[in-house]
């Protein structure tokens, strides 16, 4: 069996999402399954389109693979051609994806969802967490009363409401974490029941990508089994992260607060799970009409999660 390349686009400020695979790479994993993983450092230097981004680096074959939650998935492929949406992980309790949650300061006087009628509130467009906040809110509130600012990254949305720059923000995984060691009080808890997806090309060897769901479905398991034993790989992301920032947060804290997410395993996303969340997104003007589930949702002769 030959080796095969994979490249794969780290961004340092959303680790997290990418934990799986840092860990499959660490433990040797993509090896054994006679992968040789390229890294290479998408970490934006500023607030950027990550739509834009991220399809870039999948067209410029930067990366063979990229994962976002569902809307945004759905939206990228809709705009870029000789892409589609492969796999699904699905929300569950204490996964990433089902971790974001709205919080506000201490003397905050928003007490309840309604409370953020007209008030900003922190998120990062063309990710999960635009669609999500959306999601949960217009549950509570009239569509044109959700305000939602444009901040960037989850630590940048965290230093953001401790300045008092918004008055809610957006957070999920280490930084939730974090914000509620902070004292931050949380608002809102994510309904979300869509899960997070992988778009790839088109062109994308079906092989490689057996391999990739292999080695990363084992790692995800690792996650599940023994989470504690990750813990110093995953503290000293988020301790890079916090120095950057200047925000301080005693050892013990942190070692406390955080706790390391859980992933549900890769499995093939249908054209089934297209329709659903199309139709909820074409409803609300977030998508345009006429896309074919077809064009958009991957199919191989090869089951590649084998």
């Amino acid at each position: 069996m030959s080796v095969l390349t994979l490249n794969l686009a780290l961004n340092k400020y959303a680790f997290h999402w990418s934990y799986p695979e840092i860990l499959a790479d660490e433990q040797g994993l993509y090896a054994k399954n006679e992968v040789e993983v390229r890294w290479r450092d998408a970490t934006p230097r500023e607030v950027v389109n990550k739509t834009v981004m991220y399809t870039d680096l999948l067209k410029e074959r930067e990366t063979d693979v990229y994962h976002a939650g569902e809307w945004a998935c759905i939206d990228r492929v809709s705009k870029s051609p000789g892409t589609w949406i492969l796999a699904k992980s699905r929300p569950g309790e204490g996964t990433l994806n089902s971790s974001f949650a709205l919080y506000v300061r201490t003397d905050s006087p928003v007490r309840s969802p309604i409370d953020l009628a007209g008030r900003p509130v922190a998120i990062e467009e063309g990710i999960g967490a635009q669609f999500t906040t959306i999601d949960d809110l217009q549950a509570l509130l009239p569509r044109d009363e959700i305000k939602l600012t444009q901040l960037g990254e989850p630590h940048k949305r965290l230093l953001a409401l401790l300045d008092g720059q918004v008055e809610a923000a957006s957070l999920v995984g280490p930084w939730s974490d974090i914000g509620r060691a902070l004292g931050l009080r949380m608002v809102l808890q994510t309904a979300r029941k869509n899960p997070t997806t992988i778009v790839v090309r088109r062109d994308t060897e079906p092989e490689l990508l057996r391999r990739y769901f292999r080695a990363t479905n084992q790692a995800i398991d690792m996650i599940g089994d023994s989470p504690e034993t990750f813990r110093k790989s995953y503290l000293w992301r988020v301790e890079a992260i916090l120095e950057e920032m200047s925000l301080r947060v005693p050892e013990e804290t942190l070692r406390k607060a955080v706790v390391i997410s859980r992933w549900n395993r890769w499995e093939r996303y249908t054209e089934a799970d297209f329709v659903e969340t199309y139709e909820w997104m074409s409803q609300r003007g977030m998508a345009s009409r006429g896309l074919v589930s077809g064009h958009k949702v991957a199919s191989y002769e090869l089951d590649v999660f084998s």
